[in-house]
């Protein structure tokens, strides 16, 4: 008479290295804490706006010589308006646009661009800008995370079940609002390309969601036997080198526009750079301990 196979023997070949959702709790408290520290800073003094929402000061040069945009950032930097936004209309023709200033303050930055390149007075143009669309960039970007979000949602409770779907949604929004805190905390600009990055994270951290789910699908369907916990753990666990590989390629020419490129490539770098590792933290970390309550919560999901 042969012998019941134990829950042991079950598992013996299937163990995993790190216990992703026992040590859950210690990564909620850490996701907490970054985004209550950036509610602080938020009412402490809230978001540093760019010059798309706070409007400022236009002023279209003409320069003596045919000039470059790195030339008139350089002077720009030094005069510490660094994120004025730049346009050329002509080789030695450009449009700087600053936060609004005090007009001895302009004057300042024009006897700089006068002194070190050269520029013809009286200027093509000078005169006050209101807010760039701001109210009209936040109302269709709000929109564009809503319709993402109900995209990610339907596709996810189609391709998978509801609970993985919900889970989904909320990964992004911790996602989401870790970026959001992290810019707060910082200071860092906030800006239209800060719009285009969240919108960009967005697809990106599902893709790493979709990656564990599809893994987590599988082995429901070949190993009834075992335990939801040890499901998900081993299948985080199976997926960890593939969404470490993706992470580090992808990190890489992101940290290198981080250190070399212009300020405008240097914001996109940044939020790059904070959305794809909130995006993998979240995906293994935090959505999969939350698959795990979930299945724990409802009678219907417990094996």
């Amino acid at each position: 008479m042969s012998k019941p196979v134990t829950e042991n023997q079950i598992n013996a070949d299937r163990t995993y290295k790190f216990n992703f959702v026992g040590k859950g709790k210690i990564f909620f408290i850490v996701s907490l804490v970054i985004i209550i520290t950036g509610l602080v800073f938020y009412f402490v003094r809230g978001f540093n706006f760019g010059i798309d929402f706070l409007g400022g000061n236009l002023m279209e040069v003409n320069f003596k010589q045919d000039v470059s945009v790195s030339e008139i950032r350089d002077v720009m930097e030094e005069a510490g308006y660094g994120n004025s936004i730049l346009q050329n209309t002509a080789s030695d023709q450009f449009i700087i646009r600053t936060v609004p200033i005090e007009e001895s303050e302009k004057n300042r930055i024009l006897d700089e661009l006068d002194a070190k390149i050269g520029i013809n007075r009286p200027l093509v143009q000078d005169r006050e800008v209101a807010p760039g669309f701001s109210k009209q960039i936040t109302k269709y970007a709000l929109i564009a995370v809503a319709i993402s979000l109900a995209g990610i949602l339907i596709y996810i409770w189609i391709r998978f079940e509801v609970r993985f779907a919900i889970t989904a949604i909320i990964e992004l929004l911790h996602d989401l609002l870790i970026i959001l805190s992290i810019y707060i905390i910082t200071y860092r600009e906030f800006n239209i390309t800060t719009i285009a990055v969240v919108l960009t994270i967005l697809g990106y951290s599902v893709n790493d969601a979709i990656i564990i789910f599809d893994r987590i699908r599988e082995e429901l369907r070949f190993n009834k036997r075992e335990g939801f916990f040890n499901t998900v753990n081993y299948s985080i666990n199976k997926t960890f080198i593939r969404s470490m590989s993706t992470v580090l390629t992808t990190l890489f020419p992101v940290i290198l526009l981080l250190i070399l490129g212009n300020p405008t490539l240097q914001d996109f770098a940044f939020g790059l750079l904070v959305g794809i590792i909130s995006g993998t933290y979240s995906s293994m970390f935090i959505g999969s301990p939350l698959l795990v309550l979930w299945n724990n919560r409802f009678p219907k999901y417990k094996r």
